[in-house]
């Protein structure tokens, strides 16, 4: 009787076992099940999708009540809105590559007048209107990608014997980003203002600096280039040289890139071209840089038809407007634009809205006995958005970021 005993308590715990280990796999399944719904509420923008509350198995279920209550709900509409900031926060960070703010401490915007131009074009430009009807795909992105940066000057590399009173100008160029994706390179040099009448004209000389023949020796320069510009001598004027060949050798031969010198004098034989950065920071030189590479055609994307441009609380989903202040952030590496109408999308998608979604309609009705949730509100069609910002080596970029604007809501 004793091994009878012995074989129901063996039998027991074998099935305690089992079912310990049921209830485990059970537990990941949902937890598993409920990530991939938070995630799907986070992608689409919505926060419908209940959770269980007491640790069960059963799978999430939209709340009836809850929908009854959308449209009344302003701690929704404010969570959304605040979803959607988060989102466009690190929109911004992922595709420039920054990961992080950059630190602006000490960093004097340039006057630069083609930096300034893309500030002012940009300042000016109205935002999408809330009534536009825009195409279901983004019929803006070319085939070829773009990019334009400015690059500042920065110390010297070490180990350089420097004559005086020369000044050279370095600037760190990343050979993984920039490859053979370059087409163009303009340096831009700020001449002070001179007060003859003979100095309308004046030569301006870059030299590319080389290491000495001799250890110990100073630089050696050769010329590259020499042009000459006609302007009002009373007036500080910028220059824009072209050294596209310069910048050439310069990413073939990374080890060459120790600077280039520039010299503009005047006819008393003074040094008016800005070389040193600490003289005039604003008007201190600039490498501009463009760039470009090639882009996958992009697919027509699925939409819905419905679009609401009602500023209304409502109870269905609809687009609302989303002012986004990069200040108010506290995000002064960009410098524009400083503020930019985002919106987001709130609202609900009543269960079998078969007049305007049949398609999810019907599939609905076909799975209505196991339907887990209904569809959801987010963006079903956004727009890119042009930004001149500046990276953590207080370069300046002109880039256009992908999905920055919410021009359409729907359900799916």
């Amino acid at each position: 009787m004793q091994w009878t005993r012995y074989l129901l308590l063996t039998l027991m715990i074998l099935q305690a076992l089992t079912e310990a280990k049921r209830r485990k796999a059970n537990r990941t399944r949902q937890d598993k099940r409920n990530q991939l719904e938070r995630a799907r509420a986070e992608e689409t923008g919505t926060s419908e999708i209940q959770l269980p509350q007491d640790g069960g198995t059963e799978a999430p279920r939209h709340s009836g009540e809850h929908r009854h209550r959308l449209h009344h709900c302003p701690s929704c509409y404010q969570l959304r809105k605040k979803l959607r900031l988060a989102q466009i926060k690190d929109r911004v960070l992922t595709a420039t590559g920054l990961l992080t703010p950059p630190n602006m401490t000490g960093v004097v915007i340039s006057k630069n007048p083609n930096i300034q131009g893309i500030i002012d074009e940009m300042n000016a430009s109205a935002p999408h209107p809330a009534y536009m009807q825009e195409p279901p795909y983004n019929n803006d992105e070319p085939e070829i990608k773009t990019e334009l940066m400015f690059s500042p000057v920065e110390p010297a590399p070490a180990g350089l014997n420097i004559p005086p009173n020369m000044d050279v100008l370095y600037f760190k160029l990343n050979h993984e980003q920039l490859g053979n994706r370059v087409k163009r390179a303009i340096l831009h040099v700020w001449l002070k203002p001179m007060h003859s009448e003979l100095d309308r004209t004046v030569p301006i000389s870059v030299y590319k600096v080389s290491r000495p023949d001799l250890p110990g020796g100073y630089i050696k320069i050769n010329e590259v280039t020499t042009v000459s510009e006609s302007f009002d001598a009373r007036e500080g004027n910028w220059v824009k040289i072209e050294v596209y060949k310069l910048l050439q050798e310069w990413l073939n031969k990374p080890d060459e890139n120790l600077g280039l010198v520039v010299t503009a004098y005047d006819s008393e034989g003074r040094q008016v071209a800005v070389t040193d950065p600490s003289e005039m920071p604003s008007n201190a030189p600039m490498l501009e840089i463009h760039t470009e590479e090639g882009r996958r055609s992009r697919t027509r994307r699925n939409i819905g038809s419905y679009v609401c441009t009602n500023n209304n609380m409502e109870s269905r989903c609809c687009r609302y407007p989303l002012v986004v202040n990069f200040v108010e952030l506290g995000w002064d590496f960009i410098v524009a634009p400083k503020v930019y109408e985002a919106n987001f999308c709130n609202g609900e998608c009543p269960f079998l809205y078969a007049h305007k979604y049949a398609h999810t309609s019907l599939i609905q009705k076909l799975n209505s006995t196991n339907a887990k949730h209904g569809p959801c509100c987010g963006a079903r069609k956004l727009s890119p958005m042009k930004m001149l910002y500046y990276d953590h080596d207080h370069k300046i970029k002109f880039d256009t970021i992908q999905d920055m604007v919410v021009d359409r809501c729907g359900c799916s």
